[in-house]
């Protein structure tokens, strides 16, 4: 199933923590209580700079975010899959389970 994710970073400007948005696309393996994500992301920032300060937004490598979020219509889409599949209920988000 093809999903959209997003998630918040903290802007990196001097004394700057506006939250921008960031969207993601992925194609994701729907288990009974998890899922997971299969193949490549494909995302984009909400701006390129921050609004705010000015500064650009860091694109490469690690940056600081808030963990995935399935957006609110796919979040339904991947319920309805779960209750007709598996006769689950979901009533929970679904959030990234971040290791540490």
């Amino acid at each position: 199933m093809i999903v959209s994710l997003e998630t918040r970073t903290p802007c990196q400007g001097d004394g700057c923590s506006r939250p921008i948005r960031m969207i993601m696309t992925a194609t994701v393996v729907i288990n009974k209580r998890s899922m997971r994500t299969t193949g490549t992301l494909i995302g984009a920032f909400e701006f390129i700079r921050c609004p705010d300060c000015g500064t650009e937004v860091q694109r490469g490598g690690e940056i600081p975010r808030e963990p995935y979020r399935l957006v609110a219509e796919d979040a339904v889409k991947v319920a309805e899959y779960r209750k007709r599949k598996w006769g689950v209920e979901d009533t929970g988000a679904a959030v990234e389970r971040v290791a540490g």
